[in-house]
């Protein structure tokens, strides 16, 4: 069977709904055992987030290599670059997104909100690097947005409608640096709100999370992620992933298992 990859991201996923986290990650697992899942558009919300890192990234990996953040058009039309990518398969659309015009547009408001707040006053020496190391039997998987040295920090950018907890990536993220010889001393998220056109766009705010903390909240999940795919390896029972009805994010637009023999867990499910 193939060895198992997780992504440092999706680790705040999982307590919210096991079933749903494990839609998105067995996928090939689920489907070779029997179980057809959907197939979701990205939502307009996560499709502008990748333009605005794409943005951000660019101006960040040209300040590490010639002192300097570049030119601005040159970043935002990467943003923008991206998106269109994203958007490529379709999207989830929303009232503060309702077209691509919109969301170009709030890439670029993203972009240079973050730029401002965070880019000019930082020194970036890595950007968008990908590593992966093992724990507790399986290769985890991350690509931070940004350390800054002097203290060694580490920074990641997050945009959306609202904050939500992100400590158990950042705790994968301080791990697989450590293991690679770059320990971190603190952990900064720099979140950039995404609103409509017609409002202002708040600056960056700044939110610091504990690096010890956030490393024992990745170590729970993991040891969770561990038993639970061991089960399902070894029954093939949609039962092995607790499933969480409850949750804002059970419904059709968010679920691959939503209205499947997957996941009969939701209301109105038969």
């Amino acid at each position: 069977m193939t060895a198992l990859v997780i992504r440092a991201s999706s680790l705040p996923q999982f307590p919210d709904c096991g079933r749903r986290w494990a839609a998105r990650n067995l996928r090939d697992e689920i489907e070779a055992a029997g179980y057809k899942l959907r197939t979701l558009p990205p939502s307009i919300g996560a499709a502008i987030g990748t333009g605005t890192h794409a943005a951000a990234a660019h101006e960040l990996t040209h300040k590490m290599e010639h002192g300097d953040l570049g030119n601005p058009d040159h970043a935002e039309q990467r943003g923008i670059q991206a998106l269109e990518e994203e958007l490529e398969g379709g999207a989830v659309w929303d009232e503060i997104s309702p077209n691509k015009a919109f969301a170009q547009r709030q890439v670029v408001k993203q972009a240079r909100s973050y730029r401002a707040g965070v880019s000019e006053r930082v020194k970036p020496v890595a950007v968008e690097r990908r590593l992966k190391a093992t724990f507790r039997g399986l290769t985890i998987s991350g690509q931070q947005d940004l350390v800054v040295a002097e203290p060694d920090t580490l920074r990641d950018l997050k945009t959306g409608r609202i904050q939500r907890s992100n400590g158990a990536q950042y705790g994968t993220y301080t791990r697989l640096l450590r293991a690679h010889g770059k320990p971190v001393t603190k952990i900064i998220e720099d979140f950039v709100m995404r609103v409509g056109i017609a409002k202002e766009q708040p600056p960056p705010v700044e939110i610091e999370y504990d690096v010890a903390a956030s490393e024992r909240q990745t170590e729970t999940i993991l040891k969770r992620i561990e038993a639970d795919v061991a089960a399902w390896r070894g029954a093939s029972d949609p039962e092995s992933f607790l499933a969480n009805p409850s949750s804002f994010l059970c419904g059709d637009k968010w679920c691959p298992a939503w209205g499947t023999a997957f996941c009969t867990a939701h209301r109105g499910a038969k």
